[in-house]
């Protein structure tokens, strides 16, 4: 797999961390979109991809835990130089081979079998064919829901006019908005606040105040199947 890691301004570890949890959302949606048939051989290369992030994850911490211990082995030799009243240099070489060695060493604390383990992808257990029949149904009992009670499910944004692809909703008041969308307004304008017509939320949107609407994902791409059948 070729992992292509964000610039040196990005959060790394933030980045592998909504890798994974794009996995484990494409995992959960497996029963309700694929054929019994076709799920096993989906969710094997589902938990092939995890262990890529596990393992990239896991390298990422090796190397700043390395980092950090050859800067201090370097800055303590510099010290003992200086002290005995010697000319102290570090060679890049000599610091090159020093890390290589350190992360060796870090990679070699982890025990056999640590990928498989790792708590989401333990998560990413075999669907029973009960389990798929029981995840069907239910989607299919939550739009019979909305049909019955008159609740009208909006997948247009507001805002741009165009139908959701990337939705997130605030926890706040509940709201959904298309994610691109709604972070570039609160990365210019830091008071920006909900823009869903009649909202009362007077609270202004942070971003950890949204979280991906899987449900509305979910209800769309069921619309374009059946639109496409």
């Amino acid at each position: 797999m070729d992992h292509r890691l964000p610039g040196p301004n990005s959060n790394i570890a933030e980045n592998i961390k909504q890798a994974k949890e794009k996995v484990i959302q494409v995992y959960d949606m497996l029963p309700n979109f694929c054929s019994n048939e076709e799920i096993p051989e989906l969710l094997d290369d589902l938990r092939s991809v995890m262990k890529d992030y596990v393992l990239l994850d896991t390298k990422y911490k090796d190397l700043k835990t390395s980092k950090q211990k050859v800067i201090q082995l370097c800055t303590e030799k510099v010290k003992k130089d200086i002290a005995e009243g010697r000319e102290s240099s570090v060679a890049f070489d000599e610091i090159n081979e020093l890390l290589k060695n350190t992360l060796r060493n870090e990679m070699e604390k982890h025990h056999e079998g640590f990928l498989e383990k790792d708590p989401l992808y333990i998560t990413m257990k075999n669907f029973g064919e009960d389990e798929i029949n029981n995840a069907e149904d239910q989607a299919m009992n939550n739009e019979d829901d909305l049909a019955v009670t008159g609740e009208t499910i909006q997948t247009i944004d507001p805002y741009s006019k165009k139908e959701f692809s990337d939705p997130v909703k605030n926890l706040n008041c509940k709201h959904t908005y298309e994610r691109e969308i709604i972070m570039g307004l609160i990365a210019t304008n830091s008071k920006t606040r909900c823009y869903w017509m009649g909202c009362n939320n007077r609270v202004a949107i942070r971003a950890e105040h949204l979280v991906s609407d899987d449900e509305l994902k979910r209800y769309i791409n069921r619309l374009k199947t059946r639109a496409a059948i």
